[in-house]
């Protein structure tokens, strides 16, 4: 009788372990995908959005885009171009559900999330690189995950001239700008 209770106490230790091992694994990874779905409220710019998170309205700062600006106190960055990407993503995201997937920093120095926005299983920031409604923006580092299909999206649209890629001035700012952000951009 003794030894069926040592088996079976042998096993739980096992299992508890591997449950733990697992745990850690998601606790300390540096992408962390959130299982739930937030529903956007808000749209507030091509790269900003409001969603309720956690019993509350959240703004999430999408990470490695940077659109045109629309919605800036200065009235003169705010651009045609930066309406369009707006408009984009709220035709996109808008009173819809998504995932939130984190990489690295939780919020930024503005207290918003940044996160890559998951849509019908496709990243939304991707789908803004590969529209050319954004460069990879790379100013604070690479991302972990996606450096190579964001790249590879930039490359493409570029290519196509699609959207900010397509206006020789956004062309040329987006250039100097990429090239302030470092080492991390050059192919």
């Amino acid at each position: 009788m003794q030894s069926i209770y040592n088996r079976h106490r042998g096993l739980s230790c096992v299992f508890k372990n591997i449950l733990l091992s697992i745990l850690l694994c998601f606790l300390f990874s540096s992408t962390l995908l959130f299982a739930g779905q937030f529903k956007v409220n808000r749209v507030i710019d091509g790269d900003t959005i409001v969603v309720d998170y956690q019993g509350k309205k959240e703004r999430v700062r999408l990470l490695c885009v940077d659109t045109p600006e629309s919605v800036h106190p200065d009235k003169k960055q705010n651009i045609p171009m930066g309406v369009t990407a707006s408009n984009y993503t709220k035709q996109r995201l808008e009173g819809k559900s998504v995932n939130l997937e984190f990489e690295g920093q939780e919020r930024d120095k503005y207290n918003r999330l940044l996160a890559y926005v998951i849509i019908d299983g496709n990243n939304f920031n991707l789908e803004l690189i590969r529209e050319g409604l954004s460069p990879y923006y790379t100013q604070y580092g690479l991302s972990k995950k996606y450096d190579q299909m964001f790249r590879a999206a930039e490359k493409q649209a570029h290519k196509d001239g699609l959207n900010i890629w397509g206006d020789p001035e956004l062309i040329k700012k987006y250039l100097r700008l990429k090239s302030k952000w470092g080492k991390h951009n050059k192919d």
